[in-house]
């Protein structure tokens, strides 16, 4: 059996607040994924980096015009959790070691008024070692409503990150960032409406 890492927050959505408090800061949370148990107990046994998700990049608000009203709102979608799990990836573990960790986000999506049954919802995985982002790849989860529900609870699909290891280059030394992709306007409206996320383990 492999072991799942399951993050979630413990209020669901977040709660908007007036506009004239402060901007939130982007605290990121951090977790551990799961590793999964080896076939081969004399094979290389990986451990898993952390995970963390960005608090002011864990909702995604857009409008059909410069309105912030609820009746001009085109869709929301907040990040509820993470799950995921870690195994070792293919190749001669004593030439070229590798982990591979399979990460996916839960969502939950609501559409406003007017608009259609397809939602996109776009988001990034970062991969950080130390204090460099080594690369980062956008995704984007096209949510299908049925007739008559506008709002759902899903979950994009798994995507594998391989991280090498070496020696020198230990599991310990990665994390990975996630959220939602936000513009600049959208950033800024988290900044000075929504409270922060907070995540648990589970």
């Amino acid at each position: 059996m492999i072991p799942r890492m399951t993050i979630a927050s413990p209020s669901g959505l977040r709660r908007f607040r007036p506009a004239h408090l402060s901007g939130l800061a982007i605290l990121p949370l951090a977790m551990s994924l799961a590793a999964c148990s080896m076939e081969n107990p004399d094979g290389f046994a990986p451990s898993c980096p952390t995970v963390e998700v960005l608090g002011a990049a864990a909702d995604q608000m857009a409008f059909t015009g410069p309105s912030h009203d609820i009746g001009h709102l085109a869709s929301r979608a907040s990040v509820t959790r993470v799950t995921g799990q870690c195994h070792r990836g293919s190749g001669n573990p004593k030439t070229t070691a590798s982990v591979v960790a399979e990460v996916s986000l839960g969502l939950n999506v609501t559409r406003g008024p007017g608009t259609g049954r397809t939602v996109d919802v776009p988001y990034f995985i970062a991969v950080v070692y130390g204090d460099e982002i080594k690369s980062k790849k956008q995704f984007v989860e096209n949510v299908q409503f049925p007739a008559n529900v506008t709002q759902m609870l899903t979950h994009t699909r798994i995507v594998p990150i391989t991280l090498p290891v070496s020696k020198h280059v230990t599991i310990d030394g990665y994390r990975l960032e996630v959220g939602l992709q936000l513009t600049k306007e959208q950033l800024e409206y988290n900044q000075t409406h929504l409270i922060a996320p907070t995540f648990h383990h589970m």
